[in-house]
């Protein structure tokens, strides 16, 4: 019983922290767009990605894993990517004029600021390794999780201690208070040491991936097919974005947001194995919320486009502005909807994602109709052979009748 409760409370502490990603970035992402209006399509497009797609489909997808495995590691690291990308710091400063001196606040915001990157590329670069069992293929590879873990550690403390501080974008720089470290000793021989150290980690974890496939069962190798797919077009996109794009390029933009595409094709992986192979058991949690999410949005829609429909007819015919026959007549309109929206939204996912369990529903279904009207037995026997064949597809059926 305690195992259980310590796994709700994991869960809901999970729900919390996605539920607070998503509060932050649409607290955010305004003032983002407020401070610094993009320039283009593209920027726009880049912003919001960054600011909304990200956060949320990698917090409420490790909220669902969470939820159903409490010590699956990839459910922590798909956090762990949400919550850095709702680090408010960047924000923060850009509202704040440019101060005289350090003081312990500014500090601390441009710190974090630098170093607020790390947890995210780190954890992204770790989920290979752990997926989808939520540890590494063998002991033999825990090696990598400690070295990421220490480069990451390494690095912050680094550049908390870098004798200059300020803004990751550099938009001005105040003399450390604890800093000591030469900035062209981060710049040169620090990058070489960081650079060999990354290389190793994202390659140690694509391998391990390989190594997993070769061993595993057929069905894991088709879930391990889909995160295959993903990485290696965030591995073609990521060198391209950041090394052969000019910084300042008009390309810049549309890079960017391609390399958003790349980082979110990762968790949509994961959701497609979890859908199509039913990967944590969590398939009937996603199923529920895909048909109450789209039902929700069709109904809001019905709802504020009927209201505001209305009050245009009923203010045209009576002059009054305001009416609240109109939001009664919405009301039961939504109320009269929701049934039969909810049958065709449910029909919908399931013939899209849950095929099998769309046509064994059909079969069955059919099946009831057939024995409501069907007399005689030997063709009833033989419809019943026919559907348990087709729906649970066992090696042999045999049907006993008593007399």
């Amino acid at each position: 019983m305690t195992v259980t409760k310590r796994e709700n409370r994991t869960g809901v502490l999970a729900w919390l922290l996605a539920g607070l990603v998503a509060i932050v970035t649409l607290v955010q992402v305004p003032l983002t767009l407020q401070q610094s209006p993009p320039a283009t399509l593209g920027a726009l497009a880049g912003t919001i990605a960054w600011g909304v797609a990200i956060p949320w489909t990698y917090a409420f997808l490790a909220a669902l894993i969470i939820n159903r495995q409490p010590g699956n590691r990839v459910g922590w690291l798909l956090l762990l990517v949400g919550l850095s990308g709702v680090i408010p710091t960047t924000a923060i400063l850009g509202m704040m004029p440019e101060p005289v001196r350090i003081t312990p606040g500014v500090w601390l915001l441009t710190s974090v600021d630098n170093w607020s990157w790390v947890p995210l590329i780190f954890a992204i670069f770790l989920i290979p390794l752990n997926f989808p069992t939520g540890r590494p293929p063998t002991p033999r590879w825990r090696w990598v999780n400690w070295l990421a873990v220490a480069m990451a550690v390494f690095f912050i403390v680094l550049i908390s201690l870098v004798s200059t501080t300020g803004p990751a974008d550099e938009s001005w720089r105040l003399a450390n208070p604890i800093g000591f470290i030469p900035v062209e000793w981060v710049n040169g021989p620090f990058l070489i040491v960081w650079g060999i150290g990354l290389v190793t980690v994202v390659g140690a974890s694509v391998a391990s991936l390989f190594v997993r496939f070769r061993r595993g069962s057929r069905v894991e190798r088709e879930q391990i097919k889909w995160l295959l797919y993903a990485g290696a077009f965030l591995l073609v996109v990521y060198p391209v974005t950041f090394f052969l794009v000019p910084p300042g390029a008009t390309s810049d933009a549309w890079g960017n947001l391609l390399l958003t595409v790349a980082i979110l094709a990762l968790p949509v992986a994961i959701a497609i194995a979890i859908l199509r192979y039913r990967l944590y058991d969590i398939d009937v949690i996603i199923r529920k919320t895909l048909v109450y999410a789209a039902l929700t949005v069709l109904l809001g829609l019905v709802y504020f486009g009927s209201v505001i429909l209305l009050q245009r007819v009923l203010g045209t015919l009576t002059g009054i502005e305001r009416s609240p026959l109109a939001v009664v007549v919405s009301t039961l309109i939504i109320a009269a909807l929701f049934t039969p929206l909810r049958r065709r939204i449910q029909d919908w996912i399931d013939r899209r994602f849950f095929r099998k369990k769309y046509d064994a529903q059909q079969v069955l279904a059919q099946f009831a109709l057939t024995a409501r009207d069907e007399t005689d037995l030997d063709a009833l026997t033989a419809e019943l052979v026919r559907v348990v064949q087709e729906t649970m597809q066992p090696e042999q059926v045999s049907i006993w009748l008593r007399k």
